[in-house]
């Protein structure tokens, strides 16, 4: 019996872009880059990935380009005609789980997230003002032990 479990991180290539199927279902696709070889044989291929369901509903937003991610899933190879004719095969992780970074510390490469993590920071700034100082004194680990 074989194991198909990929895992994969990186930045994420394009924001994930959410659809709904005709019957209801929700369907979240965005891209992750794999390099292979090394200096002048490097080579990035793009990896499709896609998430299902209320994963897909539910996290879709937080999914921005630049954002640093993890995906683990089923690596599988998307097949289907162009109108043109032409047979195309894409690389594709059916997403089953995903590590994001916490909100604001995706990095500030686009307005978007500036957007986002500007309210946190300020946030985070008045509540560290109003912080009291301790009312006990700080533990003096310089005794002696005992055995």
């Amino acid at each position: 019996m074989a194991i198909n479990t990929i895992t994969v991180s990186g930045n994420v290539g394009r924001d994930a872009v959410l659809r709904v199927t005709p019957n209801g279902k929700h369907i979240a696709s965005f891209s992750l880059p794999a390099k292979s070889g090394f200096g002048e044989n490097e080579k990035t291929s793009w990896l499709n990935c896609k998430m299902f369901g209320a994963m897909a509903e539910k996290l879709s937003g937080a999914i921005v380009k630049g954002a640093k991610v993890a995906v683990t899933g089923e690596f599988v190879i998307e097949e289907w005609t162009k109108q043109d004719g032409s047979q195309v095969q894409t690389p594709t992780i059916l997403v089953r789980d995903i590590d994001l970074p916490p909100r604001g510390t995706q990095g500030n490469d686009s307005p978007r997230q500036q957007a986002l993590s500007q309210p946190q920071r300020q946030q985070h700034q008045r509540s560290s003002a109003t912080q009291q100082q301790p009312s006990e004194p700080p533990m003096d680990f310089d005794d002696d032990i005992p055995f």
